[in-house]
């Protein structure tokens, strides 16, 4: 899809369908609904496999829009996540946060409760999710230094490349064959 088409997509995608329609060609309407379609079920069920959207996408989904092809349907969902970006990766945080937060409270509870066992396992699952138990990654960017590179168009630089001899004569005799062979050899493949 040209980035012009998206782009155009994009900012009508939650216009009410009479104000889109009168922006967007038929054709463009159809697709802004499929994206609507996808987003509306990524909120809803972030976790919800592709596979399951495109062949709702190619079933076209108890009316709401045109049943489309496969690649299409990927295609579409390319796009809904080029707006969307990873919801899954956002989902995955919501649910450490809220791990993190329980365990928060059971601590909270425990101490009140004076129940060293149970605040001990709090304080676990706390350090578990928020990788406090281990080592920060520090990576020392000063001892990564850049290659001093030359750039050069003599192949004989590189290892274990041979230079082929007469390269110009070779290349002429490889145009000479393949130049005519591939119009005298291609067939036109039907879809069934």
């Amino acid at each position: 899809m040209k980035e012009d088409a998206f782009k155009k997509i994009e900012s009508v995608l939650y216009l009410p369908d009479y104000e889109a329609a009168q922006k967007l060609t038929a054709f463009e309407n159809e697709r802004r609904k499929r994206w609507v379609y996808c987003i509306s079920q990524k909120m809803e069920d972030p976790l919800k496999p592709d596979k399951t959207l495109v062949d709702e996408l190619a079933a076209g989904f108890s009316g709401i829009f045109s049943p489309v092809a496969k690649t299409t349907a990927y295609r579409d969902l390319a796009a809904v996540h080029k707006i969307m970006g990873n919801i899954q990766l956002g989902a995955k945080n919501w649910y450490r946060y809220m791990i993190i937060e329980g365990a928060k409270d059971a601590y909270v509870i425990a101490k009140a409760a004076k129940d060293g066992k149970a605040m001990a396992a709090a304080l676990d699952k706390i350090g578990k999710y928020t990788m406090a138990d281990k080592p920060d990654n520090d990576f020392d960017w000063e001892q990564m230094v850049p290659l001093d590179i030359e750039p050069s168009a003599d192949p004989s630089l590189l290892e274990n490349v041979q230079q082929i001899p007469n390269l110009e004569q070779r290349r002429r005799e490889l145009r000479a064959l393949w130049k005519g062979n591939f119009q005298s050899d291609a067939t036109d493949v039907t879809e069934e």
